[in-house]
């Protein structure tokens, strides 16, 4: 009965979630559409600014390939059915060939999965893949004054994420100028390595400000034709959650008082950020603001003057050479907190920062204002409007649609071979600093290198992240997988019984894996991915599935014993592996970490490896050799070389990190030394079952009722600190064992002890013991797989992976029975990096 039950919640769980869950059943139908809707030619889908609007860019180009393409069919996505623009259109354009259709609902899923042509001016949403024979045209809205992206002082790594993937996706970038190109490329981590053409027309919107005849669109937007127009137009820097009544009216009061200072014969328009509209609307205030379907830039031309801070409004309308004010009251904390691409002190227009200065700068002579920022205002033009002259639509339609290069397009990409990297989630542990180790050695030359991983950050992993070689790229993969029902029931089987399991539809399973693979890298083309971590079932999968032309995994441990370890009475990976190994026949080239770990990773797993004798070999981890030098020897820096003392005892504490907090403050980290005359022994690594803690702490205690004058020091953090914790206590060695948690800088630590100890019961390779060996610490590591190898034709000496085997090791140390180690780490890297090419790409 408990099995019927099991088994029905089983099955009806993916119909739950899609009842339950919109989000879930929405990519369900949209999915459904990916597979079998066929593109349609001549088939166009506009979105500008995610559908709150008809205008900028995306209606420009639209208005110019209307008349262009007549035997095409435009469908408009639009969040507001009601809104005017609509009607405007339709009054312009006709009606016979253009639709609107509203956005997220089915038939837009339908037109996202089948329009030939998709334009956009800023991202579709998580769900969206690009099919190979449609065409992502991606035409951005602005120049940026303010940062963008990953170069967003204070951001989270993983902020720019949609827009990043979303470029991946595109075929085209429009854009008005190279310096735009350059920054939006960087900015969101796309340099060498974007697959896409990048397209300077000029701004197509801007277009519309050049061409519009100011009557006439006074008398389209029923503006007073007597009166000259003022536009202000602040940009918007909270969310909406933190907007409030109070910040509204204070910016309407500011229009009030900008009114009274300019008189009767001007009339101030306030333009709001399009994501803000609807609060000013639904708090009552819908008409103290310009709607949000005018096209702005029309609008532009019958402006006098303008009002504005960081908006990049300011570039499109510098082509007229009519007033600009920037009003920043808050210029220093936004350049602190976000930062600028550009000096705020070269703006073609002055800057204030009070409201009273701003009414005072309004009321001087107009033609002397233009005069006094004539140069800065020419200048601006040549560096950043130098295509805005009216024709940027037609050499964005002619490049893309026409075939006919009118303007210039730039490549960001090189011809390196691409390595696409899962890394294992970096997490404090050996595989971390294992690929760190690696990204300082490859050959950026002839490689360019993406690290992919899940969105979410914590401390430790931003940390970490900030230790891999810039030259690095990052990508995330976030959202929802979209899945059907069956998709759900296939990948919950999958999950639970693994790629052997005869009730999988493994064509359907493949299939879906390389959908998720395309979402997340879009046009990406990697030559090798690289599943580095090992542990992990999704991305084993989502490599293992994908159409890469190489396909490589790493073994990082003896993968048996990681199988069968417990931590708490239960499995900790079984479940997990249970499905990598049944997936190792999806890869090229199986590797494991050291020769000897090789030999019993194929001894354990060769069934799961078709051709195992080819496919199973072996690639040392890179060590950086020079960091951990370096940072033995920091001490004699940090605060000067002179260490801590403490408050309440007569100890003093040797200083591991300097660092200045956001109050300027200077903080120091310390640890207590070991003292010279005692026989200081010391162990790094996770603590988790197979590092063996318990044996090492029983040994001890034996060695510590023959000598008293030895000490052990735990360095690391695990599942197993409390269980440690109380085996200390229990055997009485509060006193000679000290445990230190994670430092952030071992090698300092270990090079104040006087000798290593990793007494694991398996092994990948043991880089701690190698870390040790470049100090020049006398070593000490069980003869288990792994470690064996590390220690071969050195002065480390191996102990049998026992108590009574780890007391003998202890004490030959005490005897003088072991000296110390020697390593030569850059001829090591040599061979490492050697056999990664040969072997990896």
């Amino acid at each position: 009965m408990n099995k019927i039950k099991e088994m029905t919640a089983f099955f009806l769980s993916p119909f739950k979630e899609q009842w339950k869950n919109k989000r879930v059943k929405e990519n369900s139908y949209y999915l459904k559409k990916l597979r079998n809707a066929k593109v349609k030619e001549n088939t166009v889908l506009l979105e500008s600014y995610h559908a709150v609007s008809m205008t900028g860019n995306i209606y420009a180009i639209f208005s110019q390939l209307v008349t262009e393409k007549p035997d095409y069919e435009f469908y408009w996505s639009v969040k507001n059915t009601k809104d005017p623009m609509i009607k405007e259109i339709k009054n312009i354009f006709g009606s016979r060939n253009i639709h609107f259709v509203k956005y997220e609902s089915r038939a837009y899923y339908s037109l996202l999965a089948s329009c030939k042509y998709l334009l956009n001016d800023t991202s579709f949403m998580p769900y969206f893949t690009k099919k190979s024979e449609q065409v992502y045209i991606n035409s951005w809205h602005g120049t940026p004054l303010k940062t963008l992206g990953k170069d967003i002082k204070n951001a989270n790594r993983s902020a720019h994420k949609n827009i990043q993937r979303n470029l991946l996706h595109a075929d085209h970038i429009i854009m008005p100028n190279k310096f735009t190109a350059d920054k939006l490329i960087n900015a969101y981590d796309l340099n060498d390595i974007y697959p896409g053409k990048v397209h300077l027309t000029g701004n197509a919107r801007v277009d519309l400000t050049l061409k519009s005849d100011v009557t006439n669109i006074k008398r389209k937007y029923n503006l007073p034709l007597d009166k000259e127009i003022v536009l202000y137009a602040p940009t918007w820097k909270k969310t909406i959650a933190q907007t409030t009544i109070d910040d509204i009216e204070n910016i309407i009061e500011e229009v009030s008082e900008i009114q009274n200072v300019l008189g009767d014969s001007y009339i101030v328009l306030l333009k709001s950020h399009y994501f803000i509209y609807d609060y000013f609307c639904k708090n009552g205030f819908e008409k103290k603001i310009v709607p949000n379907w005018i096209e702005t830039n029309e609008l532009l031309a019958t402006v006098s003057l303008l009002i504005t801070d960081y908006s990049s409004i300011f570039f499109d309308f510098l082509p007229l050479k009519r007033p600009i004010y920037f009003y920043m009251p808050d210029a220093k904390e936004y350049a602190r907190d976000r930062g600028f691409y550009l000096d705020l002190g070269t703006l073609p227009g002055r800057l204030v920062e009070t409201k009273q200065e701003l009414l005072e700068t309004l009321v001087e002579d107009k033609k002397k204002y233009l005069n006094d920022y004539q140069v800065q205002i020419n200048d601006y033009i040549e560096k950043f409007c130098y295509l805005d002259d009216g024709y940027a639509t037609s050499r964005g339609i002619n490049n893309i649609f026409n075939n006919n290069n009118e303007a210039e397009i730039l490549s960001y990409k090189s011809n390196k071979q691409l390595l696409l990297f899962y890394c294992g989630g970096f997490y404090n542990n050996g595989i971390t600093n294992s690929v760190i180790n690696l990204t300082e050695k490859i050959d950026y030359e002839k490689y360019d290198v993406i690290f992919i991983d899940l969105d979410r950050m914590t401390k430790e992993k931003n940390d970490n992240i900030a230790r891999v070689d810039s030259r690095v790229h990052f990508i995330y993969l976030f959202g929802r997988m979209n899945r059907t029902v069956y998709d759900s029931i296939q990948q919950n089987i999958f999950f639970r019984q693994s790629y052997n399991s005869k009730y999988l539809n493994k064509k359907k399973l493949q299939n879906n894996f390389k959908l998720e693979f395309q979402r997340a890298v879009g046009n990406l083309k990697p030559d090798t991915v690289i599943d580095f971590g090992g542990y992990n079932k999704f991305f084993t999968a989502l490599f293992g599935f994908s159409n890469v032309e190489k396909k490589v995994i790493y073994l990082q441990s003896i993968m048996m014993g990681e199988y069968d370890k417990k931590i708490g009475g239960k499995y900790k990976h079984r479940w997990n592996l249970k499905i990598t190994f049944s997936l190792y026949q999806l890869f090229d080239k199986v590797i494991s970490v050291s020769e000897s770990a090789n030999e019993e990773n194929k001894k354990d797993l060769s069934v799961y490896v078709d051709n195992p004798d080819e496919k199973m070999t072996f690639v040392n981890n890179c060590i950086n050799g020079e960091d951990i030098v370096e940072k033995a020897e920091l001490g004699k820096l940090l605060n000067k070389g002179n260490p801590l003392y403490s408050m309440y005892t007569d100890e003093n504490y040797a200083v591991y990190q300097e660092t200045i907090n956001e109050f300027g403050v200077l903080e120091l980290k310390g640890f207590r030394k070991p003292a010279k005359q005692n026989k200081n022994f010391v162990t790094v690594g996770r603590l988790s079952p197979e590092k063996n803690h318990v044996k090492l702490l029983e040994a001890f205690k034996q060695l510590s009722q023959e000598n008293s004058d030895c000490y052990l020091y735990i360095i690391g953090d695990g599942p197993l600190r409390k269980e440690i914790q109380n085996k200390i206590e229990i055997l009485d060695l509060n006193e000679k064992v000290i445990m230190m948690g994670h430092i952030e800088n071992p090698s300092l630590f270990l090079k104040e002890c006087d000798c290593f100890i990793l007494p694991s019961t398996h092994e990948g390779q043991g880089l701690s013991l190698i870390e040790a060996m470049i100090i020049g610490l006398p070593v000490i590591g069980t003869d288990v797989p792994g470690i064996k190898s590390v220690l071969a034709g050195s002065n480390g000496y191996l102990a049998k992976e026992s108590v009574e085997g780890i007391h003998d090791a202890l004490l030959a140390f005490v005897n003088g029975e072991i000296s110390p180690s020697y390593f030569d780490y850059e001829r090591y890297n040599d061979e490492a990096i050697a056999a990664f090419y040969r072997n990896v790409v």
